[in-house]
């Protein structure tokens, strides 16, 4: 199948080789890949109210998806804002229009885990990871049994599991910017979560979390490594 790579204009800036590791993941699958990198979704500026930038800044990244039939994107927030939250931002006429490009746009981790080549990936990788369950992951698309089954499949992998797992991070976009006390105290709460599993190495599927989170570790002194679900399947190819 050829798909395109959406690579978020965030992901692009702070972790530019994740579209690489996703790119051989995909091709490992027997994908033909082509890369659209330096859009946005417009979800900070939705996020913002600033919702007229945002319609202007989304339809730029719904043109340059038009011409595929399915968009494979790297973070679980993007593909919840295209799927659910751009297309209203257009009148009826074209909305519909929108909405036919958003439905499109499938989250890495659902795309990966029900590929119907997903058999042929032999995945082996030592270790021991811990695993952050995005809110969105979790609550808007749905995605949490799907990670689980791509880390069920890593041969060697130990996974252990957070006690709060289904508690938010903390960063929340434009959350930690309007409410950081807030934000830094439900990040903190996260941590001793991840330390109690005794893990180095956190592994989720919305590198915003990850930053998040590895930011907040490095200001108290946790060590830790934030590895995205594409980092680690990439990893764990022969």
């Amino acid at each position: 199948m050829h798909v395109a790579l959406f690579d978020p204009c965030y992901m692009a800036m702070l972790r530019p080789e994740d579209a690489a590791h996703a790119r051989r993941v995909l091709e490992a699958l027997g994908d033909t890949v082509t890369l659209l990198d330096g859009r946005c979704c417009g979800q900070p500026a939705y996020n913002s109210g600033f919702r007229d930038e945002a319609k202007e800044v989304g339809r730029g990244l719904l043109k340059a998806a038009q011409p595929f039939e399915t968009v494979v994107t790297l973070s679980g927030s993007c593909t919840g804002m295209v799927q659910h939250h751009l297309p209203t931002l257009f009148s009826s006429y074209r909305q519909q229009g929108a909405q036919k490009i958003a439905d499109r746009f499938h989250d890495f981790t659902g795309y990966v885990a029900t590929h119907p080549n997903i058999g042929r990936l032999k995945l082996k990788l030592e270790g021991t990871v811990a695993y952050h369950d995005s809110c969105h992951a979790r609550r808007e698309l749905g995605s949490t049994p799907h990670a689980l089954a791509l880390l069920g499949r890593i041969s060697g992998l130990e996974v252990r599991r957070l006690q709060f797992e289904d508690e938010c991070c903390g960063f929340g976009g434009t959350f930690a910017v309007k409410q950081p006390e807030v934000s830094v105290a439900m990040m903190t709460g996260k941590l001793d979560d991840v330390r109690g599993t005794g893990a180095r190495v956190l592994v989720g599927g919305d590198l915003s979390c990850l930053t998040h989170l590895e930011s907040g570790a490095r200001g108290i002194g946790i060590e830790m490594e934030t590895w995205s679900l594409a980092e680690l399947l990439s990893r764990a190819l022969p």
